[in-house]
Order: C-alpha cells, then structure tokens, then sequence
C-alpha cells in the first residue's frame, strides 16, 4: 500500500519562464523609455519662452555687426514700414487658400492638430524620409514670434523646440480667437525678398495691393512659406511655377476656384517679376531706418547669407537683437570702396550712364570674403552686382575650364604646342563656326605657339584647339564640380573656352582662390558666427575644405598666370616684388554689333600667395537692342582687363598687402620637373631644331616629352634660286632646315618667326633637262620700240652696299652719253625680267635691290641696261650682262 506521507525537507523553487523574463524586460525597458521621454518633455517644457503677446506685435530690437577683429562697424535697425493688415481688409481668397495649403484643420484643432502629427508620421515612416510637415498655423505663429532659433539642426535641441512650440500654440489658442491667430500669422510669415506679411509680398513680387491679387498670384504667396529661397520667382522662376502650380490644384481639389480658372491660371507670367529684374536687376527691399552704416554693400551681402543660407526672417536679422561676426577686413573693404568712388578708375560713361563695376576679394587659405564692393552708387538693398550680376567671363574663364583640367589630366605641359591658324567646328545649328584671336586682323595668326604664350597673350585658336583634345565635357566638369562655377548644361559646348557662359565675381574668385591655395577648396563665407541677444549661438557656419587637384597643377597654372603679368596681357596688375598671378578677359559683342568695335565686359583675375580678388566692368544695359528695337550703344570703347580692371585691382591688393612681409614666388610643391624642349613641336630638342626654337619649362612629373621633335627636315635648295628645292642637276646648292607643316593650307600666312623656315614647293630649272635662256641672249623685257641709233652702254663690274641693298654699275662709253638717260633690266632669282628707268648720273647707274623695304633674298641677280632719248619713247641696244652673287 503506498505511503501518504508528504515529502520532508527544503523544496526546490520553480524557475520563471524564459517567456515571463522577456516579457519583464521589454515591459522595463518601455518603462524606462517612457520616464527618459517624461524627463526630457518636462526640461524642454521648463525652457519655454516666457509667454509675451507683445512680441505677435512691432517688438524690435537692434542687431549688431562686427569685422574681422571683433569690433562692431554697423547697426541693424528694424524695418520703418511694417506693411499690416487688419482681418477685414484681407480678401476671403487669401484666407482660405492659406489655410488650405498650410493648415486645413485650422478651424477644428486647438493649435495642435493629432490627425495631422500621426497621418506625417506615417508617410514619413512609408517615405523613409522626414519631409512631411506637422506644423499647425498656430505652430508657425508661435515659432515665428517667441522662438529664438526655430531652425536649429541639433538634434536633440529640434525636438526640444517642436514641444516649445506645441505648449505656447496651446496657449495661443486659449488666448486668441482664430480670426485674430490667422491675422497675426499672416501678419508676421516670412515670404522672401525681405518681404515681412502678405501685404509686404504682394508689393514685393506683384506691385499690387493685397486686395488686388488674382487666384494665380495668391497662389504665389501661399506656396512660399515652405521654403521662401527655394519657390523666389526672382531667382528660381520655374521652381516658383512648378510650386505655384500644385497650389493652385489644391485650390482647385478645395473649391476655392473652379477647374477653368485652374486653367487658366497656372501658366499666368511673372510679369512684375521680369519687369523689375530688367529695370532694376531684382526686387525692391524694404528700406531699413537707416543705411548710413559703413560698408553697406558687403553688410547687404551678409544679410542676403542670413536669409538664404540660415533661413533667418528679416525680423530675426533686423529685430532679434543678433551679434553678427563677420569676415570683412576694414582696410580692404575701404580700398575697395575708395578705388570705386574714384572716377579716374572708370572710362567715360555714354548718355550720362556710367560705366558700373564690382570687385569681390578673399582670402584663399580661409575661405573669407574680405571685401565686396557691388557697384559705383550703393542704394539700400538695391542690386549688388559683385554676386548678383551673372556676367560673361572672356577669356578669364579659360584656366579654369581649359589650362587647368588639360594640366590636372596629365600629358600637358605649359609647353605643349598647338597651331593659331584658322580653324572650323560645327556649330551645331546647320552652320559652321571659325573662332579667331581679338588681334588676327592687325597681327595675323601665331603659328606654332605653347601653351604658356597661348595664356600669355589670352590667345583664343589655342583655347578652343585645347579644351576640344582634353574633352568639353572634361573641362566643363572640373569647372563646375573642382571650382564650383555655375555651369549650367548648355554651357557644355566649346565656345565655353572662350567665356560664353555667366559668372558673378564670387564665383570668379572662388574658383580662383583654388590655385592660389594650391589646389584646395574652402567655402566661401562672410559669416563666422552669430549670437542671439542672451550670447547663445545661433548660427556656426560649417566651413569645408576638400583637395580639388594636385599641388603640381596648382602651381604649374599659378606660374603660367605669373607670367601673364610680368610678360603679358596683365603687366599693368604688378605690385613690387610680389608674386601675383592673373588673367584678363573680355567679352565680345553679340552678333548685331559685330560691324562695331568693342566689348560687353571686362574681367581682371588675380591672386597673391595671400589674397585673391576679381574685378568687373561694363554697362548694366543690354548691349544688343535699346528700347526701339536698333543696336544700343551701351558698351565698352576700348576698355580691356589689363586696362581699367587691373588698375583697380592693382589699387585695392597694394593696400591689402601694405604692412605684409613680401612673398616673390608660390611655394613649389614636390613632384615638378624641368628640361628642354622644342617650341614648335612641344617635344624634345632634335639635332634639327634651331636653337631659337630650344627652350626650357616646367612640367608635373610624368608629363614632360619623351619623343624628340619631328617637325624639323633638311632640303638641298638651289643657290642661284634660294627659295627654291635643288633640281637634280643642279651644280650649287645648299641644305637648309625647314619646318614640315604639310597639313597647313598653302594659302595660309604664316608668321614672321616661321616663314624663314616655310619649305618651298618649287623646283629650281634643271640645267640639263630645262632650256635656261642665256641672259646675254635675252631680249629686254619691255614694250618700248627699240632705237638703232642710240649707243650701247657697256657696263662694269657691280659693286653692292648689303647695309642699303643699293648696287652701282659703272658705265663705260664715249663721252656725250651722259645727255641720254638709262633702263636697267633685272632678273631676280627664279623670276622674270622686270625694266626700271633710272638716271645715268656721272657715268654710273645706282639704283635698290630692295621691294618694299624688304632686303633682297639671297641668289644671283643679272643686269642689262640701254639708254633712252628723254625726248623721244624708243631706247637703244642691250648692254653686256653683269652678275651679282649674294649669300645669307
């Protein structure tokens, strides 16, 4: 029978589950979860701006800004014409559109909308992105009018700033009716162009008052608030269109307007917009208080960064009581603004329109602009033209997109050889297109020229020949993707060596402050940090630095532009011993100006070791067609980069570098070589290469020549017909060196450096296989009837000064002779018998070998002479024939 005893003794405990203790611990860790995000809702909500209804209303507060050094040079005031509306005055189109697009709940929520902030979250999560907005127009009124930095990227301050504005929306719904919430919103939105309220905008981008506004323009305005730079019709017109459109269909879905007047909207022009963009070069700024601040241009510039960059309102710059540190050297920026309000710097203007300019300078090594000047009379806010004036760049465009990628590719060499002579591309439209050199037609084409001369003399043939052997779409790519020039698609063609593109001198000089810092780009910036009224940051502008290309090319384009100034187009830019590196450009006139001479702009470039700076000049007018439709005449007479522009660059760096210890070259990196090399061939010396043509040059390692040069060949030429190749039977000839060009058009003019060595292309007469008239035999080449009566002079050996080219022939006759005069006839080398009359003076005839001041060629020359009657037509027999043998 079993026991019914109970077990005596300690049990063994049962063990939890592995189930139980997973489920313990995710229940901990959401636990804990929930207490950190309590914890950090609790802080962030403790740091809410204090609740303050004066700041829905003018409340300002000056901001400051400093230079380089730190000291305060302009004071930022508020705006003097505040542009409100009342809520009765703002047309029931504007209301509902803006709350259509921003916020269709606006009626129904208490300032926080749940429905939207789980419908964003979920198209976030299925979009993998974080573009889908949750701001109520409650948020944005609270952001925009207690929130000191509403933009802040940090991550956790973000977070921060969406509970802050939840909590003060709450209590902006508690104290506000919606009317008067949707006033004050409408009332305060920031819609670019400085344009602060819906009333400012409808001034800024239509000329209108708000009541005025179709469907199509309110559908503008409505569309901006998501991103005011990015949907400016002044600077991005089709972004703005394509913007404007999705609004005007939002309209459309709300009933707002009726599917035809969608229609008819969507394709309406920005009529105001182009209008002031041509009269005015953008939209009119609200004036500030006061512009009397110093260095306006350059502070216009640092508010346009503010804007633009940092997404910072104008009540924010003008009214937020900022600190703004900034890069702008004051003893530069003076130059700069001095050298523009001298007159003598500029040409004289035509019809009492002045020539206008801007210069921007920085330093390479830190990214810094250092001053900017946009023009010769400031007008607040108005067009600064140093970044807004989108110019063509001539030939300063040509190391960024042809010198300096050929270098970079390797292969090239300041050295390297291309042919200036006539040339041909298609040009894409049916016709063909034959670039020339700005003097072709006063000094013909070059011939065989480096790379250095090329850039030297800013020669055109060479930069198009060479940016179409490295590849358009090469050089197009290192320009935009290595120096950060605005090259646009259509910019891909090969008159882009020759600046047909459009560049504002901050982007000229970006891109050149590449090579004066050895190749390595930093952003450009104006700013360098900026405070809030506590001292708290706001705004740390993060500053890049990447290598774009190899030291060696660097240094290898800033020799070739060092050359520029000490020997070519620039040597007016020169500043004691300093090395400074530079181009000049200008650009041609469009095609109905072609009949007249001169240009549309002028470009100086240059840099030192420690700053670089870009100066343009021109006319703001549109050279191609005044208002009736003919030529206008605004455009330069004579003007020229090396001329006026480097004058003023000269005057601004001198002032720059005052004080400076003297760099006289760039710092040479490893990896350059150096040898000799042949000028016409771009290869190593042969044993044929003159020694004229034998010169050194630098090179990165690698792309030297290694072939020798194979455009020098020897020929036997005939010494009594020098300019002419040896016959096989001929019995005195001599061997010359000449360059073997057979792909050059025989027609072609070759240059004075090359035609000694040009090969002819005739045969002397053989001879023993040709009839060679004897001379003494032949008949005088003249139509004159001959006249038996007369003498026959008797001619004497031939004396010849090689200094003048005048021969002498002595005459040997009876005397009485002297009373006739004399023609001699002469046969040049390899030519026919030519006659001239000359006087017999004291038993002698001297006369010049010389045509057209140019000395006889080497050869020999025979001479007859007979006598003439002065009073009668005919002349007498033939005299003997004498010889005269000249050599080189």
């Amino acid at each position: 029978m079993p026991s019914s005893r109970k077990p005596s003794g300690p049990q063994r405990r049962k063990r939890p589950s592995k189930r139980r203790i997973i489920l313990l611990s995710i229940t901990s860790f959401i636990s804990l979860i929930i207490a950190v995000l309590a914890i950090f809702v609790i802080v962030a909500a403790a740091g809410t701006p204090k609740w303050d209804p004066a700041l829905l209303g003018d409340a300002k507060q000056s901001s400051y800004v400093y230079d380089k050094d730190g000291v305060e040079f302009a004071l930022l005031h508020g705006y003097e014409n505040r542009q409100t509306v009342e809520y009765s005055d703002i047309p029931d189109l504007v209301k509902k559109t803006f709350i259509a697009v921003e916020d269709k709940r606006f009626e129904q929520h208490f300032g926080v909308d749940p429905i939207r902030i789980i419908g964003s979250a979920l198209n976030d999560i299925r979009t993998r992105s974080t573009r889908e907005g949750a701001s109520t127009i409650t948020i944005q009124l609270a952001s925009n009018a207690f929130i000191a930095n509403p933009n802040d990227t940090k991550f956790i301050r973000k977070f921060q700033v969406k509970i802050q504005e939840a909590i003060l929306a709450i209590q902006l719904e508690r104290e506000y009716t919606k009317d008067e919430i949707l006033t004050f919103y409408l009332n305060k939105i920031f819609l670019g162009e400085s344009s602060f309220g819906i009333q400012a905008a409808a001034k800024t981008y239509f000329g209108k008052d708000l009541k005025d506004l179709t469907p199509s323009e309110v559908a503008l305005l409505a569309g901006l608030p998501q991103a005011p730079s990015q949907y400016n019709p002044y600077i991005h017109p089709e972004d703005a269109k394509a913007r404007r459109t999705i609004v005007l269909g939002v309209m459309r879905d709300a009933g707002i307007i009726s599917s035809e007047e969608y229609s008819k909207e969507k394709d309406a022009p920005f009529a105001y917009v182009d209008s002031m963009k041509e009269s005015r070069g953008g939209a009119q700024k609200n004036e500030v208080t006061t512009a009397s601040y110093k260095f306006p241009y350059f502070v216009d510039y640092v508010i346009e960064e503010l804007e633009t960059n940092y997404d910072l309102t104008p009540e924010q710059i003008f009214s937020g009581g900022l600190h703004i540190y900034t890069t702008v050297n004051p003893k530069i920026q003076s130059a700069a603004e001095a050298a523009f309000a001298d007159s003598a710097n500029f040409p004289q203007g035509i019809n009492n329109t002045k020539v206008e300019g801007a210069i921007t300078v920085i330093e390479p090594s830190t990214g810094e602009i250092q001053a900017m000047v946009g023009g010769r009379d400031y007008t607040p806010r108005g067009l600064n033209r140093a970044w807004q004036s989108k110019r063509q760049p001539g030939s300063t465009i040509k190391p960024l997109v042809v010198y300096g990628p050929a270098i970079e590719k390797g292969g090239y060499f300041p050295g390297t050889v291309l042919d200036d002579m006539p040339v041909s591309y298609d040009g894409g439209n049916g016709k063909s297109w034959s670039p020339t050199n700005f003097d072709t037609a006063t000094k013909g084409w070059k011939g065989l020229i480096t790379m250095r001369h090329a850039v030297e003399q800013s020669v055109n043939i060479y930069a198009v020949k060479l940016l179409d052997l490295i590849g358009v779409d090469y050089g197009w790519a290192f320009g935009k993707n290595n120096l950060g020039l605005p090259l646009a698609p259509e910019d891909r063609v090969l008159s882009l060596a020759l600046g047909t593109t459009h560049v504002s001198t901050q982007d000229m000089v970006a891109a050149y402050g590449v090579y004066a810092n050895n190749g390595v780009s930093i952003t450009d910036h104006a700013i360098v940090e900026v405070k809030d009224a506590k001292g708290n940051i706001v705004i740390s502008p993060k500053i890049t630095k990447n290598r774009v290309m190899k030291e060696t090319t660097a240094y290898i384009i800033n020799s070739m532009l060092r050359s520029v100034v000490t020997s070519g187009t620039g040597v007016s830019a020169q500043i004691g011993n300093w090395a400074v590196s530079g181009k000049t450009g200008t650009s041609s006139l469009p095609d109905n100006l072609k009949n007249r001479t001169g240009n549309t702009d002028a470009w100086f470039a240059g840099y030192t070791p420690n700053y670089a700076g870009v100066v343009w000049m021109g006319y703001d007018s549109n050279p191609d067609l005044d208002k009736n439709g003919t030529p206008g005449p605004y455009y330069l007479r004579s003007v020229y980069g090396g001329g006026f522009p480097a004058q003023i660059w000269k005057k601004v760096m001198t002032a720059a570098h005052e004080g400076l210890p003297v760099q006289s070259k760039f710092e040479q990196p490893s990896g350059i070589v150096s040898g000799s090399f042949d000028t016409k061939s771009g290869l190593l010396p042969s044993s044929l290469t003159p020694s004229e043509f034998v010169a050194t040059e630098i090179a990165a390692q690698g792309s030297l020549p290694t072939r020798i040069s194979d455009v020098w060949i020897q020929k036997d030429v005939d010494a009594d017909h020098p300019n002419m190749l040896a016959s096989p039977n001929s019995q005195n000839t001599i061997t010359k060196t000449f360059l073997n060009l057979p792909n050059r058009d025989p027609s072609w003019t070759w240059p004075s450096n090359e035609a000694p060595y040009k090969l002819p292309t005739e045969l002397a007469p053989d001879p023993v296989t040709d009839e060679i008239p004897d001379p003494d035999l032949s008949p005088p080449q003249d139509d004159l009837p001959q006249d038996t009566s007369l003498p026959a002079p008797v001619l004497g050996e031939v004396s010849y000064d090689a200094k003048t080219s005048r021969v002498t022939i002595p005459i040997m006759n009876l005397s009485g002779n002297d009373k006739y005069s004399a023609v001699i006839h002469i046969q040049r080398p390899g030519q026919p018998i030519g006659s001239i009359p000359i006087n017999n003076s004291k038993g002698s005839l001297t006369f010049s070998l010389a045509i057209n001041d140019k000395a006889p060629s080497p050869g020999s020359y025979y001479f007859r002479a007979s006598f003439k009657d002065p009073k009668e037509s005919k002349i007498g027999p033939s005299s003997n024939t004498v010889k005269l043998i000249l050599t080189d």
